[in-house]
């Protein structure tokens, strides 16, 4: 196997041969990184590993020997994160997402409705705690893995969680949905 040094010099030199040799050192790494974020997308996850690779090259009179895994993966994860925004902005945020409906027949907040009023509740929220909250809750990352990934403390993000909770309970009450359907939030923290 080629030295990343090696490959890094071949790279700048413009041989496509390095960048073969790139995607095939790398392409396990990225296509993971972006698969934990873009779960069951998984032409999406493709087109954005081709993406990245094409960065690589855009960009290698930036990469160093060292740090090329470091900065595929944030490369991987910004794209993978800016899709996701992109698509938050045009798809209506889920009620199941949030785990709000219960697996009885007996539910009765409609679907549009509960996800109407989650929307209006999250857009009460600080666009970063907005971020955070839908990151657990509707992508699925860790508190862990969305607090690393916006530069949060853990505690901050368990904070901002809880109070999103609160909040969005407290719109659930208001609406008139009651402590049953309210209480759900709070047993998802």
């Amino acid at each position: 196997m080629v030295k990343e040094e090696q490959l890094v010099k071949a790279l700048r030199r413009g041989e496509l041969s390095a960048l073969e040799a790139l995607m095939d050192r790398y392409t396990p790494y990225v296509s993971s990184v972006i698969s934990r974020i873009l779960r069951g997308r998984g032409a999406d996850a493709e087109e954005l590993t081709a993406d990245v690779f094409l960065a690589a090259w855009d960009n290698r009179d930036k990469l160093r020997p060292g740090g090329v895994k470091g900065w595929l993966g944030a490369v991987a994860r910004n794209k993978a994160f800016n899709l996701l925004r992109a698509a938050r902005e045009h798809l209506p945020l889920e009620e199941d997402a949030l785990l709000l409906e219960a697996d009885g027949p007996d539910r009765e907040l409609d679907k549009k409705e509960t996800a109407r009023i989650v929307n209006r509740a999250l857009s009460r929220l600080d666009r970063p705690q907005r971020e955070l909250f839908v990151r657990h809750y509707y992508y699925g990352q860790t508190v862990q893995e969305a607090a690393l990934a916006m530069g949060l403390n853990l505690s901050t993000a368990k904070t901002w969680l809880r109070r999103g909770r609160e909040e969005l309970k407290t719109i659930l009450e208001k609406e008139g949905y009651g402590h049953e359907a309210a209480g759900d939030f709070q047993a998802h923290g």
